[in-house]
């Protein structure tokens, strides 16, 4: 950590809670009006057509459409809300999170001159010192940052994780305009009530969350920690030394192929979707530590039968409060005891509607738990997730972000895991890693 905080002076570790200049809020609010206004105007005539010639499901597909492609053409800032506000169907209209899902896929490179221009400004006259051989095609890109092979002056084989040049500025001045949006639309009777300032300030502390380098580095270094005791996990090392508050350097971990595990035998990828659950549970419910975003392009399988966890960027800290009622949430839910599965979402809650009848809830929930879980057949953690967060929305309950991320993150997980070994049992995600100092007497089990 010393390594850290010598590479990352504190005032790059304060610029992510600068202010931005009004001056810069107000130029990108012109130009994502116009842009606003090219697809949303088009696009209500175009619902109006729809709804009258097809009805009022498939106006609605049409507008969500729509929408997802005015976030692609606002850039970076709106492509990461929309992929993380996807998640959301607790809050958010189911329909609308599946078409905000598309946005989870590739992002288009950059420009060969701007990753030369990103790597001379990161680096100045050590960049060919240090690296003499950089790959022009990068192995990755997301909206943020791209990843490319090198190879160090020593021969050692890295990966460069690059930040596109003028994304903070951008991002920045994206989230002021969307902070002013919120002021105002949490005024808004058609809110209905709807906790949409805590939603939008837990997205955005996300976004900045993962422009800050720093903090990923942390990040990166613990998750590495975390999960050394878990036989077969493999989280590449940051290279501290040369990494640089614009790019981060890894140890690179070559051929990563994401069809890798459709070539292993059926025993091998149930034993590897069982490993992913114990890393998982061993972040969540021992360390408390949260990595969002383990869908296919950071979470894969090696031919020698290992698992590869990357990009700690979107990783959160939740609270040992927190991490408690979670790991409750999920050995009642394993038990059956859908009463207090009930309470427990409840208890999480950050706002629960003045009308709510929670009695009611609490025995709706007891009812899809034994539905769910006492069915005697395989346990759907998409589908049961989901029936949750429609129980919410009717009666008026929203979950607090630090409870309601997490399990998003899950889903985002059993997606995955699903398709590593679609016989697995989510439910155990959570099995002997309950809370407390209890489950940390329980983190050697799974060495």
């Amino acid at each position: 950590m010393y390594e850290l905080a010598r590479m990352y002076p504190p005032a790059s570790r304060r610029s992510t809670k600068s202010k931005v200049p009004l001056w810069r809020t107000l130029t990108r609010t012109g130009a994502v009006v116009a842009v606003a206004a090219a697809f949303m105007i088009p696009a209500l005539a175009g619902v109006a057509v729809v709804r009258v010639a097809r009805g009022r499901d498939r106006a609605r597909s049409f507008l969500y459409r729509r929408v997802v492609r005015m976030l692609q053409a606002l850039g970076p800032t709106y492509v990461k809300f929309g992929q993380i506000a996807s998640t959301r169907r607790d809050a958010l209209p189911p329909e609308l999170c599946d078409a905000l899902s598309v946005l989870h896929d590739g992002v288009g490179p950059m420009s060969v001159a701007a990753s030369r221009r990103a790597l001379r400004a990161a680096y100045g006259d050590d960049l060919h010192k240090l690296f003499p051989t950089v790959d022009e095609k990068p192995v990755a890109s997301g909206s943020i940052a791209c990843v490319y092979r090198a190879v160090q002056a020593d021969g050692r084989v890295v990966a460069l994780k690059l930040k596109r040049p003028g994304v903070d500025t951008l991002m920045r001045a994206d989230l002021d305009l969307v902070r002013r949006m919120v002021r105002l639309g949490e005024r808004s009777s058609k809110m209905g009530g709807m906790p949409v300032g805590e939603l939008a300030g837990y997205v955005s502390a996300a976004i900045l969350g993962q422009l800050d380098f720093a903090k990923e580095a942390a990040n990166s270094v613990r998750m590495r920690g975390i999960l050394k005791p878990v036989k077969d996990v493999q989280v590449p090392a940051l290279l501290g030394e040369h990494s640089r508050p614009e790019c981060l350097v890894f140890d690179y971990i070559p051929d990563l192929d994401a069809t890798a595990g459709e070539r292993l035998p059926y025993g091998v990828r149930a034993r590897l979707a069982a490993t992913v659950l114990t890393a998982a549970r061993k972040m969540m419910f021992v360390d408390g530590f949260v990595h969002c975003d383990l869908h296919p392009g950071n979470l894969y399988l090696t031919s020698d039968a290992r698992v590869v966890i990357l990009d700690a960027g979107y990783a959160v800290q939740i609270p040992d409060r927190v991490r408690r009622l979670m790991g409750e949430y999920w050995s009642r839910l394993r038990a059956g005891d859908g009463r207090r599965c009930g309470q427990i979402v409840l208890e999480s809650a950050v706002k629960v509607g003045e009308e709510t009848d929670v009695d009611a809830f609490v025995q709706a929930v007891t009812d899809l738990v034994q539905a769910s879980v006492g069915s005697g057949e395989q346990f759907d953690m998409f589908a049961f997730g989901n029936k949750i967060f429609d129980l919410q929305r009717e009666h008026g309950i929203y979950a607090a972000s630090d409870f309601a991320f997490p399990l998003m993150s899950l889903l985002v997980l059993e997606g995955t895991v699903r398709g590593i070994s679609p016989d697995v049992d989510f439910r155990h995600v959570g099995e002997k890693l309950g809370s407390g100092a209890a489950a940390r007497s329980q983190a050697t089990v799974i060495r």
